[in-house]
């Protein structure tokens, strides 16, 4: 009889094997017309999803073969391993629109020159931790790059009718620049974070969801919820783990992101800057910040965590 133990190192060495074929073929993947993303996962078969574990190329959509050129065919397997060509339209940067004080992750927010996002939940500097933070994206509160530090961040965001000063709640403090361009200028997080102009007027827990209770990695098939701006409380599993995706920020352009997870589609625009819970521990898992009509994109907290030099606020 086998024991769960050895069923569990098994799947992970068969996890790592299908990651390592993913990312020595992963550049020339990009180079076939309509893929957008790439991730491991259990392949799909007739719409039901097996236990096996694949490579999942994700296209903007599926093309009868007399539609494509031989040469961007995606190989049915790649170092012995199987694809999974998933389509999923094109991928862009993403409600709960009230003025609330105190402030709440799930609702809006946003840096004074952008439409709007969403507070995902408030962190604590590792290095000073009497220092709070508002966590969301660069794209939410940095405005894509184009912010310095000390800007203002409105609560509710201006497209919900936040006006500057009136609505401040904080200032932006630090972001990770997006990077753009091709897959070499790949980026890991879009993340951001903002002083609270006065703490009182913010609190930790998430509409609907309350405190987090820690952080941990997402796992294929993991049960997680969210709630954000526009689609409000919503729930999915992990799809896809270690997924290479080209995100379009509009007039910005396309920027790269490896090493992030997939759930299916949880989320609509003003979602962005959501954090994901897993469902059963109530812990951080993610940060959203990308996704299509089909498909939701997260960065890993840990990554996000690294990078900003914070750690959520927990129960």
């Amino acid at each position: 009889m086998t024991s769960s133990n050895d069923e569990n190192q098994a799947f992970e060495e068969q996890l790592h094997k299908v990651i390592s074929v993913q990312e020595e073929n992963e550049a020339t993947l990009f180079e076939l017309a309509n893929v957008n993303a790439i991730g491991a996962g259990f392949k799909e078969t007739k719409s039901k999803t097996t236990e096996d574990l694949c490579i999942k190329v994700f296209v903007q959509k599926k093309l009868r073969k007399a539609e494509l050129d031989d040469a961007d065919m995606v190989p049915k397997t790649l170092g012995g391993i199987k694809t999974d060509v998933v389509p999923i339209g094109e991928i862009k940067a993403q409600a709960y629109t009230a003025r609330l004080r105190p402030a709440q992750p799930g609702y809006s927010i946003g840096h004074f020159r952008i439409t709007a996002g969403t507070f995902g939940c408030m962190v604590r500097d590792t290095c000073y931790p009497c220092r709070y933070y508002i966590l969301s994206n660069n794209h939410v509160l940095a405005n894509s790059n184009a912010a310095k530090a000390g800007d203002a961040i409105l609560q509710p965001g201006r497209i919900d009718g936040g006006n500057n000063p009136a609505d401040r709640i904080a200032r932006l403090s630090r972001f990770v620049p997006i990077r753009f361009g091709s897959l070499q200028k790949y980026n890991l997080v879009d993340a951001a974070i903002a002083q609270p102009l006065d703490q009182r007027n913010v609190f930790a827990s998430i509409k609907n969801l309350g405190i987090p209770k820690g952080t941990e990695e997402a796992t294929i098939g993991m049960p997680v919820i969210k709630t954000g701006r526009t689609t409000q409380t919503t729930t999915g599993s992990v799809s896809a783990v270690n997924v290479t995706v080209a995100v379009n920020f509009g007039s910005a352009g396309v920027a790269y992101f490896k090493n992030q997870f997939m759930t299916p589609d949880m989320s609509n625009p003003g979602d962005s800057g959501s954090v994901l819970l897993s469902r059963k521990g109530k812990k951080v898992v993610g940060l959203l910040f990308a996704g299509s009509s089909q498909v939701t994109i997260f960065n890993n907290i840990h990554n996000v965590m690294m990078a900003l030099n914070v750690t959520p606020v927990t129960a």
